[in-house]
């Protein structure tokens, strides 16, 4: 039984917010060493007649994440259903989308889809909040079923479809896997991209699934119609136009993404920590609001935009030169502080302007408080804002690190009640910046779960 074994990383959208929606702006997104893991094993002695194949998908973390599948060629691609084989009483879209977006490419390039799959998924803790620590190096069962645990938003569907994407293609593609999939990258992204606004249901910005292939960069988001072109799965010539956009043949229609890898650095003594405030925000809607007033007001928020994509850039450049000053000298982190309270400053402005709470009170507070333990640098409210979660800049050493746990251990906030943050509810993750995306793992990585 051929096996092949990787994973993807988690994300954190450290500047540009609302911004990465539009192409005239970036983001800046930093890849977590939390990983979504995946195991593919393909039966290659299997003899029979009939062309359907079985595929078993398990996520044996939690409980019921038992899929089965059959696959079978058809016209414009592969046909996907799932059996009553399957433990789950819910469907998996991210799985089944990926698997059907993948094969179809496959089919398509004439690859012989021999075999029945056995695809394992693992997690690292820190995708979820119930978590009661952070061990690195091994994995928890976390006791519940998918549809009942509480994530954390380290972006694990986008980690999930690339995994399964770039697991697939190194099943069965000759060389994809070779220096980590170097070759195969953009053929990665832009499948997955398609999977992951497939399975969304809408064409995202796609910095996650950036991030999950590239690591950490500077993101400027792609032409949305690019994707909605490809059209439906099953629809007539899917097989070929999700071909023609995944190889990037179509001259009307090219990946005009730019993932800039070389902009984003972080000094060595510093690191990312994310804190999980359990409290979810409803980031749909908290989208269509701030889209809506940039819409009806749209000077204002152009003026705005413009002075967070320039708070972006300074972000990035400060980080830059202070990794470079790092090897000659100690480094000194006032402009850095300076350029985050600024960005803070225009965050909580395009707040009050579009009636969004991306920081609202209570995480204003929680920042604030967290920039006055020794060794905190600064911080913002990540992604889209609200209330789930904060991404802090921190002096790598254990006393910095002990001593911020210590404030969150003891925090509670003051505001009015109904936004508040209750005493316990936030909790440091274990979690930092990881500049690598996609990589090959060690089949014993997955020891005791297959």
């Amino acid at each position: 039984m051929a096996t092949i074994t990787v994973s993807a990383p988690g994300k954190v959208l450290l500047a540009g917010g609302y911004l990465v929606l539009d192409r005239a702006y970036q983001g800046l997104v930093f890849g977590l060493d939390a990983r979504i893991y995946i195991c593919v094993q393909v039966a290659t002695n299997i003899e029979t007649d009939s062309n359907s194949r079985k595929i078993i998908v398990r996520s044996p973390q939690f409980e019921k994440a038992h899929w089965v599948f059959s696959y079978i060629p058809a016209k414009d691609g592969v046909q996907i259903t799932q059996s009553h084989e399957s433990e789950s009483d819910t469907r998996n879209p991210f799985v089944e989308t990926t698997l059907v977006y993948v094969l179809t490419y496959l089919f398509h390039l004439s690859i012989d889809l021999v075999g029945d799959l056995n695809i394992t998924i693992l997690a690292d803790d820190d995708y979820y909040s119930h978590t009661k620590s952070s061990t690195k190096g091994s994995f928890s069962k976390f006791g519940v079923t998918l549809a009942n645990a509480h994530k954390t938003g380290l972006g694990s569907s986008a980690a999930l479809v690339t995994s399964i994407t770039a697991a697939l293609l190194g099943a069965f593609v000759p060389h994809a896997t070779s220096s980590e999939f170097s070759s195969h990258q953009h053929v990665i992204h832009n499948l997955a991209q398609a999977a992951h606004c497939a399975a969304q249901g809408k064409v995202g910005s796609g910095f996650d699934v950036a991030a999950a292939v590239y690591g950490s960069c500077l993101y400027r988001r792609f032409t949305p119609s690019l994707l909605e072109h490809v059209g439906d799965a099953g629809s007539d010539g899917f097989g070929e136009r999700l071909h023609r956009c995944v190889e990037n043949l179509d001259s009307h229609r090219p990946w005009d993404a730019e993932v800039l890898k070389q902009a984003v650095q972080i000094p060595r003594s510093l690191r990312l920590v994310l804190c999980d405030v359990d409290c979810g925000s409803q980031t749909p809607g908290m989208v269509k609001k701030v889209l809506s007033w940039r819409k009806e007001r749209p000077e204002e928020a152009d003026l705005l935009w413009s002075a967070l994509q320039q708070g972006t850039e300074d972000l990035c450049a400060e980080l830059k030169r202070l990794a470079q000053l790092e090897a000659i000298k100690e480094i000194k982190c006032e402009n850095l502080r300076d350029t985050i309270l600024t960005i803070r400053s225009l965050i909580r402005e395009m707040s009050n302007k579009s009636g969004v709470p991306i920081e609202p009170p209570s995480q204003t507070e929680l920042l604030d408080a967290c920039c006055t333990v020794p060794g905190v640098v600064g911080g913002v409210v990540p992604g889209a804002g609200g209330y789930d979660a904060v991404v802090l800049l921190v002096e790598d050493n254990e006393k910095a690190l002990v001593d911020l746990q210590n404030l969150l251990s003891k925090w509670k906030s003051t505001t009015a009640s109904g936004s508040g943050i209750a005493k316990g509810m936030v909790r440091l993750l274990g979690v930092k910046q990881d500049v690598q995306g996609i990589k090959m793992e060690r089949a014993e990585t997955f020891e005791g779960w297959i």
